[in-house]
């Protein structure tokens, strides 16, 4: 009797520790999922498409960026090629937008480097813009307002709080001018400061790409950016393919959307090594070289997820051939529980309907 106790003790001891253990790896599980979904969160630039749907179409979306070397020559001349192959392609496959909404669109952009106001020759980075720039790119903006290509001055600017404060000692400039070369610029807005940990921010400029162009000879577009209807898988992706005729080794072409699902996830974790080593020329922009940080961190995390859910099954694998015999035990139990339950309630129902019969019976006499 007392061996029957102890072993009973030792059979709950051990089944505690294994109830704990497998709680313990569902909430590391749990949080790395939170953990993944923060992080897919936080690249709202990698979903533009999902916010034009939502806002602008029932029709399905895919968004493409192509990274471009100097080499490359992508000039606002390939844009414009691409636009009419665009709007032909579209017209050709019946594919069309509400009256009045567009049915696609773009952003391209490139990088420089400037000196601002003569008196105390700031140097400065610029990204040069065009098209939808600021759509795709949700710039955060202590205030002002984003310009566009629609813009009927072409010298608007919006600078960063950075070089806000060392031109004018405040945020609270917007309308106020910067000089270039002698030029002035009308900034319309202040932009926050965008840097990495432990690092301060250089002074930033946005402002128009032929603006820019004019100042400088050498400026080429190195990134551009596209929205198209996706009605079937890497359709959007192959038109830009066949228009963005470039030399391979001085382009890249990156679908942007669902670049974060399990599938393509997946893919990274099989490639980690392939993508360490760098075969072309090609500079990626910040927010780039920022959502393929994010690919390797999600990569990392599901492989993290893959071995918890092998130790969660190993663990329950382990319950099971344990406590086989408690296991069968317990169902046998049960199940003979609910077969007297279910006999009991089928006695009592017969019962119940004697006594109500017995009882009209009288009543009738």
């Amino acid at each position: 009797m007392k061996t029957n106790i102890e072993n009973k003790k030792r059979i709950s001891y051990r089944l505690i520790v294994f109830i704990c253990i497998l709680s313990v790896l569902i909430i590391a599980h749990l949080i790395i999922l939170s953990v993944s979904r923060k992080l897919k969160s936080d690249s709202i630039e990698q979903f533009v498409a999902e916010r034009w749907m939502n806002n602008n179409s029932d029709i399905h979306y895919a968004q493409i960026s192509c990274f471009m070397t100097s080499d490359a020559g992508f000039t606002a001349d390939n844009i414009l090629s691409l636009n009419r192959s665009y709007d032909d392609r579209m017209l050709s496959e019946s594919i069309s937008s509400q009256i009045g909404a567009r049915l696609w669109i773009h952003a391209y952009s490139g990088n420089g480097n400037v000196s601002v106001d003569a008196a105390t020759n700031i140097p400065a980075q610029v990204t040069a813009i065009g098209g939808d720039f600021f759509y795709f790119h949700n710039i955060p903006l202590l205030s002002g307002n984003y310009f566009t290509d629609d813009s009927l001055n072409s010298d608007h600017v919006i600078i960063n709080e950075s070089l806000a404060w060392q031109l004018f000692g405040s945020n609270d400039i917007i309308g106020k001018d910067i000089f270039i070369n002698d030029v002035p610029y009308n900034i319309t807005g202040v932009s926050k400061d965008m840097h990495g940990e432990n690092q301060a921010a250089n002074p930033h400029i946005y402002m128009q790409y032929d603006v820019y162009q004019r100042m400088d000879n050498s400026a080429f577009i190195s990134c551009y950016e596209v929205l198209l209807p996706n009605p079937i898988s890497d359709f959007a992706l192959n038109i830009v393919k066949e228009y963005v005729r470039l030399n391979q080794m001085e382009h890249e072409i990156i679908q942007n959307t669902e670049r974060f699902n399990l599938i393509n996830t997946f893919k990274v974790l099989s490639n980690l090594k392939e993508r360490n080593i760098k075969t072309s020329k090609v500079l990626y922009p910040e927010w780039e070289n920022t959502a393929r940080i994010t690919e390797y961190k999600l990569a990392r995390l599901l492989l993290l997820r893959i071995i918890i859910s092998a130790m969660m099954l190993t663990v329950l694998i382990v319950m099971i051939i344990v406590y086989r015999t408690n296991i069968s035990d317990f169902f046998e139990k049960t199940v003979k529980v609910i077969k007297t339950k279910a006999k009991n309630t089928k006695i009592a129902k017969a019962i119940e309907e004697r006594r109500r019969k017995e009882y009209e019976k009288k009543e009738y006499h």
